[in-house]
């Protein structure tokens, strides 16, 4: 293996363990350096196949932290819709301050 498809692996480990974390901005920074690194010379079908199964693993967690933050999204929009309801059910209009309901 040489220094540059050792550096292109380490780069990747970072990324996978800062994606454990949450990190996702320092996934951001160390593919791009991977990015970088990785077109000054080709890389071994082996290498390419490891850092490939690496890139799959990341995709599945993106897609499952997009997949979180949607549902929690919908969940806040629902929320919001049954306030609103709640809202109307005792009167309020949505946009009346509260100081003007203390003198209704």
């Amino acid at each position: 293996m040489s220094n540059i498809e050792c550096l292109l692996e380490q780069l990747t480990v970072e990324a996978t363990e800062a994606a454990r974390q949450g990190q996702w901005d320092r996934v951001i920074a160390l593919y791009n350096q991977r990015g970088a690194k990785g077109q000054q010379s080709p890389l071994s079908p082996k290498a390419r196949q490891t850092l490939m199964e690496s890139d799959q693993w990341l995709i599945t967690r993106i897609q499952e932290a997009q997949a979180a933050i949607k549902q929690q999204l919908l969940d806040i929009q629902d929320q919001r819709r049954r306030l609103t309801v709640l809202k109307r059910q005792w009167g309020e209009s949505p946009t009346t301050p509260a100081r003007h309901l203390l003198t209704i």
